[in-house]
């Protein structure tokens, strides 16, 4: 109860649903972009999730309050911010190997990887269809019609007149 108390109310700017799935995307795109050039961070990055895996663990179905589920919108956003940060790491492991390199033969090879990951985004927003589902698959999803009993009871008052 005391945990409740001070859990809410919460400032939504900072604390809220979509700020919270915001930070921890910004924190696993730090993790994943800058452990390659410094390998600490990623053991940094893994304590920062532990942490945040215990302490909302237990905040998140005991002490805050029920929101509404918007998981399937903020999920699809955060694919789409992780896809951005495969680019940003594309583009700056090119640009290391193309400072690091006696010649740009490394970074003209690991080039193509940018192209890879902009078709793959491409086609992760425009052939995913995640907010509405097609109506052929609604169709074929339905439930089958039960037959109609000979001594079924219908209530007069639903019949069509």
């Amino acid at each position: 109860e005391d945990a409740r108390k001070k859990a809410e109310p919460e400032d939504q700017d900072y604390y809220g649903m979509g700020s919270r799935s915001a930070r921890w995307n910004t924190m696993l795109l730090i993790g994943i972009i800058y452990s390659t050039l410094s390998p600490p961070i990623a053991v940094l990055t893994f304590i920062n999730f532990a942490i945040c895996r215990l302490e909302y663990g237990y905040l998140i179905p005991f002490a805050e309050s029920k929101k509404p589920d918007l998981g399937g919108a903020f999920w699809v956003q955060k694919l789409s911010h992780i896809f951005i940060g495969c680019g940003i790491y594309c583009i700056l492991m090119i640009g290391v190997l193309y400072g690091r390199a006696g010649h740009s033969g490394p970074a003209l090879m690991t080039a193509p990887t940018l192209l890879y990951v902009i078709a793959s985004y491409r086609r992760f927003v425009s052939e995913f269809n995640w907010d509405q589902l097609p109506f052929s698959e609604l169709v074929e999803d339905s439930p089958p019609q039960s037959k109609k009993l000979a001594k079924q009871y219908v209530q007069p008052e639903l019949l069509d007149k």
